[in-house]
C-alpha cells in the first residue's frame, strides 16, 4: 500500500480552553483560576513516601493531564472481573507548583475534576486531605502547607486501586472489590482535569454559586442568586457583593448588590432576586446561556470574582403525555454512555467530549444519561453549549456519610449546568430488599435539599419487585432498565400517576461490518451479582441483530404518548463488560468504540432527524452463489434497488422498520434510491472492492487551536485502486505526526488488545482512527500513514 499525507493548519490562541470555568481577574487579588495539567510526573507501583523527586528520577516519567495509566496496560484474560481485562495498582504523581501569582495573604486551592480512585493528597510532605471516589470531584484547602517564600512547592498524589479505605464502611456498589466502582472500564489515575485556585481570604465558596431560574414564560423570568461568602481571617468582614446577569455578548442585562456582614470564619449565604424581560430560552435547538457574573468588594476594593452559567428553561415531565420543555412537547431520545474513548481511555480532552456530544446531535438524540455516575465537568459545558439536556447520576446507593456526601459533592458542583434535568439516584435496584428503599429516601431527601429545583428519577431493572418494596415510590420519576421494559404497560394502569421514561432500552450487540455471528473464543458461564447466570459466548454479534434489536425497542416506546422517551443502551460502545474473551468491548452502541457508525446509527437518522436520507447495507463483497440480505434505512416515502443498473423493485417504508430485499451476489454496484412524493431525493450506493492499494484520510476539523489540548480526529479508510472502500481490511497501520502529537490510534475491533499510544496498529474492517493533538506552536501538523 501507498502512503498518503494529509496537512493541516491550525491558529494559535490563548490557553482557556484548558483552564477552569471560572475567568481570571488578576487585578486587586482577585479570583484566579490556573490549570496545572501540564507537566507531571507519575510512577506505577509502590514507592517509599520519603524519597524525592530526584532520588526516584529513573522510575518516574513525565505525563500531563488528563492521564489514564492502565489503558497502556496488557490484557489478562484470567482476570476474574471481565471488565476489561486491565491490572490493577498503585500510581504516584508529583509536580512542581508555582506560587507567582499568589501572594503571601491568600488561599490557595486545588480542584481535581476526578481521580480513580481512593487518593490521598500530600503537599511539601504534610498530607493535606484525602478522597475516595472515583468520579466525584473535590477541592483541597492546601494554603497552611505551602511556602510561599520558596519556588519549590511539591504537590503529591497517591492513587491506590488495591486497597480498601479502612474508614469507609462497605456499600453495594463495592461488592467487586477495592479497586472498582462498576463492572465497565473505569481508568486509573488523575484522569480529570487539576487547577490550581488563589483567592482573597474572603472569597465565593467552593462551588458556593446556585443560580436557577423561577416563573419563566416567554414574557418574562424570575431569577434566584444564592451566594455563599467565606471568611478566612480572623476578624468579622463587611464587604458589598455586586451581582450581574450578562447577555451572551457580554452587556448586562440586570445588576443587584448587597451588603453582608460575616463573622470570622464563617461563611455566609445571601439571595438576590430579579427578573429579566423577554428572556432568551434555553433548548437543545437554541442553547442560549447568559452568564451570572458575582462580585465581591472590600473597603472599595474587588477581591473576588466567579462567574456562573445561566440558561433559563422551564421543564414538566407529566404522567399521561411525557416531557416537556419551554411549554413544548419534547420525546426524549437519548443515549446512556460511559466515560471512555477509543484511544484515550478514560483520559479525555474537552475536545473528546465535545465530539461525543456533536456525533450524538447529528443522529438526533437530545439527552444524554451519564451512567452510572456523575460526568466529567468538560461533558457538562460540551452539553451546556451544544443544548443536550443530561440526566447526572450518582454511583452511590447508601445513607452512610460518603453516599450523602458523594450527593452533596455532585449536586452542589454540577447544579448550575442547564443541560441537566435530574438527579439520578440508583441504578439496577430493583431487588427485594426494603433496606435499600430506605436508603433511597434519605438519598431523594438529600437531593431535594440541596436542588429543589430538579426532578430525581431511578432506573429499575427487572431483578425485583420496586413496587411491591416502596422503591418505585420515592422518587418524582420511575425510569425502566432493559430487563424492566415489559413492566411499563402494567405500571402505567396500576399508577396513571407514575411520571416514567425508559432509561435503558436495546442492549443489543453487534460488531461493526459483521454481518454473521462469528466465534472467536470459548463460551463460558457467570454468576452476576443478584444471582443471575450470564453466558459468555466469546463471540462477535451480527449488526443485523443490533439493528432489530433497536428497532423492536424504540418502537415499543415511540408507540406510548405516556413514556416521556427512551435511552438507549447504550449509545457508543465501550471497554469493558464484554460477552467473553478475547472480546474486551461490550458491543453495545450504535457508535463502535471509535465513534465510527454501525449501521444501526442510520436507524434513527430515519426516525429522529428530517434532512432526507437512505443507508444502504451491507457491504458488497461476497461469495459467488451467496444470497444476501439487503437492508435500506431511509425517511422517505419509497426506496428503489438496483443491482448494476437493474431494478430490484421499489418499496414503501416501512414504519420504524427497515426495507429488506434478498439479492443474489453479483460483484458490481448496489444502489438504493429514495422517493418523496414519488420524485428521487437521495441515494446510497455499495461496490464491490478489490485489493488494498490506498488510504483516504479524512480530519474532522482541519484547524485546530494551539493550545497544547484541542485534538483532531483523523479517519483513515483504506481503499482499492478505484478508492472504493475495502470493507474486511485489517492491515496494520503506521502513523507518524510532525508539528502535533499521536495521542491515540482506535480500529474499533472488540477484540483488539494493542496499546493505543503505540504508532501503528491493525485496521478493523477497513478503518482506523488516530487523534492528533496540537502543541503551543502556531504552524502545520503533518501527519503520514504507511502500511
Amino acid at each position: 500500500m501507498k502512503g498518503y499525507y494529509l496537512y493541516f493548519t491550525f491558529v494559535a490562541c490563548a490557553l482557556s480552553l484548558c483552564m477552569g470555568f471560572t475567568t481570571i481577574n488578576k487585578k486587586n487579588g482577585a479570583r484566579k483560576v490556573i490549570s496545572i495539567d501540564k507537566g507531571w510526573v507519575f510512577h506505577k507501583g509502590a514507592i517509599n513516601q520519603n524519597e524525592t523527586v530526584q532520588q526516584a528520577a529513573a522510575f518516574w516519567k513525565k505525563v500531563d493531564l488528563p492521564h489514564d495509566w492502565r489503558i497502556h496496560e496488557p490484557y489478562n484474560k484470567n482476570n476474574p472481573r471481565k471488565n476489561g481485562y486491565l491490572p490493577m495498582d498503585i500510581g504516584w504523581y508529583r509536580k512542581q507548583l508555582n506560587l507567582k501569582a499568589a501572594s503571601r495573604d491568600a488561599k490557595v486551592f486545588i480542584e481535581f475534576d476526578g481521580v480513580f480512585r481512593n487518593s490521598t493528597i500530600w503537599v511539601n510532605g504534610h498530607k493535606a486531605g484525602m478522597h475516595l471516589s472515583g468520579y466525584t470531584g473535590f477541592v483541597l484547602d492546601i494554603t497552611d502547607f505551602l511556602d510561599f517564600k520558596s519556588d519549590s512547592n511539591e504537590l503529591t498524589v497517591k492513587v491506590d486501586n488495591l486497597h480498601a479505605d479502612p474508614d469507609i464502611a462497605p456499600h453495594p456498589w463495592s461488592e467487586y472489590g477495592p479497586g472498582h466502582e462498576g463492572w465497565w472500564y473505569e481508568g486509573y489515575g488523575i484522569y480529570r482535569h487539576v487547577n490550581m485556585i488563589i483567592t482573597h481570604p474572603v472569597h465565593v465558596a467552593t462551588w458556593g454559586s446556585f443560580v436557577f431560574s423561577k416563573n419563566v414564560s416567554t414574557e418574562k423570568a424570575q431569577i434566584v442568586v444564592r451566594t455563599s461568602i467565606q471568611n478566612q481571617t480572623r476578624q468579622n468582614q463587611v464587604v458589598i457583593v455586586k451581582t450581574k446577569i450578562e447577555h451572551a455578548g457580554g452587556k448586562t442585562v440586570q445588576s443587584m448588590q448587597q451588603v453582608v456582614n460575616i463573622k470570622e470564619n464563617d461563611h455566609q449565604q445571601i439571595q438576590q432576586e430579579t427578573e429579566i424581560m423577554h428572556p432568551m430560552l434555553w433548548s437543545p435547538d437554541h442553547p442560549y446561556l447568559y452568564t451570572v457574573v458575582t462580585e465581591v468588594y472590600s473597603k472599595g476594593n474587588l477581591i473576588d470574582t466567579y462567574r456562573t452559567p445561566l440558561g433559563i428553561r422551564w421543564f414538566k415531565f407529566t404522567a399521561d403525555s411525557g416531557f416537556y420543555l419551554n411549554g413544548k412537547h419534547l420525546q426524549l431520545r437519548g443515549m446512556n454512555i460511559h466515560a471512555d474513548y477509543g484511544g484515550l481511555g478514560t483520559a479525555l480532552p474537552d475536545r473528546a467530549n465535545d465530539k461525543n456530544i456533536e456525533e450524538a446531535k447529528k443522529m438526533g438524540v437530545n439527552i444524554i444519561r451519564s451512567a452510572h455516575n456523575d460526568p466529567s465537568v468538560a461533558l457538562m459545558r460540551a452539553c451546556d453549549k451544544m443544548g443536550m439536556l443530561l440526566w447526572v447520576e450518582t454511583r452511590y446507593l447508601g445513607k452512610d456519610s460518603f453516599a450523602l456526601g458523594s450527593i452533596d459533592d455532585m449536586i452542589y458542583r454540577d447544579r448550575n449546568h442547564p443541560a441537566i434535568i435530574c438527579w439520578g439516584l440508583a441504578n439496577n435496584s430493583g431487588r427485594n430488599d426494603p433496606g435499600l428503599t430506605d436508603f433511597l429516601k434519605v438519598m431523594n431527601s438529600r437531593a431535594k435539599a440541596d436542588d429543589p429545583t430538579r426532578p430525581t428519577v431511578f432506573g429499575c431493572e427487572a431483578n425485583g419487585d420496586p413496587n411491591k418494596t416502596g422503591f418505585a415510590f420515592v422518587t418524582d420519576v420511575m425510569g425502566y432498565n432493559g430487563g424492566g421494559m415489559g413492566r411499563d404497560d402494567p405500571d402505567h394502569r396500576r399508577y396513571p400517576n407514575r411520571k416514567m421514561l425508559i432509561s435503558e432500552y436495546s442492549s443489543g450487540m453487534g460488531a461493526r461490518g459483521i454481518y454473521k455471528r462469528e466465534q472467536v473464543g470459548t463460551p463460558t458461564y457467570d454468576t452476576l451479582g443478584d444471582g443471575r447466570i450470564f453466558k459468555r459466548t466469546g463471540s462477535l454479534s451480527s449488526i443485523y441483530d443490533l439493528c432489530l434489536s433497536h428497532e423492536d425497542e424504540w418502537s415499543h416506546i415511540a408507540q406510548r404518548p405516556f413514556l416521556a422517551g427512551g435511552i438507549m443502551w447504550s449509545g457508543i460502545e465501550y471497554l469493558g463488560e464484554p460477552i467473553g474473551w478475547p472480546i474486551v468491548t461490550s458491543q453495545f452502541g450504535v457508535l463502535d468504540i471509535a465513534r465510527f457508525k454501525k449501521d444501526a446509527y442510520y436507524y434513527y437518522l430515519q426516525e429522529w432527524t428530517p434532512a432526507p436520507m437512505v443507508h444502504l447495507f451491507p457491504h458488497w463483497n461476497w461469495k459467488q452463489g451467496d444470497t444476501v440480505k439487503v437492508w435500506s434505512y431511509s425517511n422517505q416515502d419509497e426506496v428503489e434497488l438496483f443491482l448494476n443498473g437493474k431494478s430490484l423493485g421499489k418499496k414503501n417504508k416501512i414504519p420504524l422498520g427497515h426495507i429488506e430485499w434478498k439479492v443474489p451476489y453479483t460483484p458490481g454496484i448496489l444502489k438504493a434510491v429514495a422517493y418523496k412524493g414519488g420524485q428521487k431525493t437521495v441515494s446510497s450506493t455499495v461496490i464491490t472492492a478489490g485489493d488494498p492499494a490506498m488510504f483516504q484520510l479524512t480530519a474532522d476539523r482541519s484547524a485546530i487551536k494551539a493550545d497544547g489540548c484541542d485534538l483532531s480526529f483523523i479517519t483513515i479508510d483504506i481503499c482499492d485502486k478505484k478508492a472504493v472502500k475495502v470493507p474486511m481490511a485489517d492491515n496494520m497501520i503506521k502513523v507518524t505526526v510532525s508539528g502535533g502529537k499521536l495521542l491515540g490510534l482506535c480500529s474499533g475491533n472488540p477484540q483488539n488488545h494493542e496499546d493505543p499510544s503505540n504508532p501503528a496498529m491493525h485496521a478493523f474492517n477497513g478503518k482506523l482512527l488516530a487523534i492528533i493533538q496540537s502543541n503551543t506552536r502556531k504552524g502545520q501538523i503533518v501527519v503520514k500513514v504507511s502500511a
